[in-house]
């Protein structure tokens, strides 16, 4: 069976295009990612528990218990860079934001609802899909059991 990651990397091989961009316009591969816990986190400008959820998410790039967990931001309306890295800024998102332009290529739709997030695990898997505004402590305990999962089926 592929990951998603995989599936990705294939259609992409021959290619060294990135598949997304951050707002500081260095490009990254989803593929770069394997070998740690990947959360995708949209939010929008008018979403208060976007805002909210922020706060909870920070709290992750601030423990080093945590250090093999990415946490990667994407506007869910279509913002210029400007506006994003504006907003992250005012937000005080302490973990990377992934640029609009050049479209992001990601492997899922976007979330029915916001906040969403995507859990993916080290195996570039996605295993998880969240609605609505997470906490650290939510957060921490699912990671905990998709970890101890994961740890099983190895």
């Amino acid at each position: 069976m592929f990951s998603l990651i995989t599936i990705i990397w294939l259609s992409t091989a021959c290619s060294d295009k990135a598949d997304f961009y951050l707002i500081d316009n260095t490009p990254h591969r989803l593929e770069e990612y394997q070998g740690k816990w990947l959360i995708i986190n949209f939010w929008a400008e008018w979403c208060a528990p976007c805002r909210q959820e922020v706060v909870e998410l920070n709290q992750f790039v601030d423990n080093e218990k945590f250090a093999d967990l990415v946490i990667l931001g994407v506007s869910y309306d279509p913002l210029s860079n400007a506006e994003i890295k504006k907003i992250s800024q005012q937000w005080q998102m302490k973990y990377a934001v992934i640029a609009t332009n050049p479209n992001p290529i990601l492997p899922f739709k976007l979330p029915k609802s916001l906040p969403g997030n995507y859990i993916i695990n080290p195996k570039g898997e996605l295993v998880l899909t969240l609605s609505g505004k997470q906490t650290y402590e939510s957060i921490s305990k699912l990671l905990k059991t998709l970890e101890n999962k994961d740890t099983k089926t190895q």
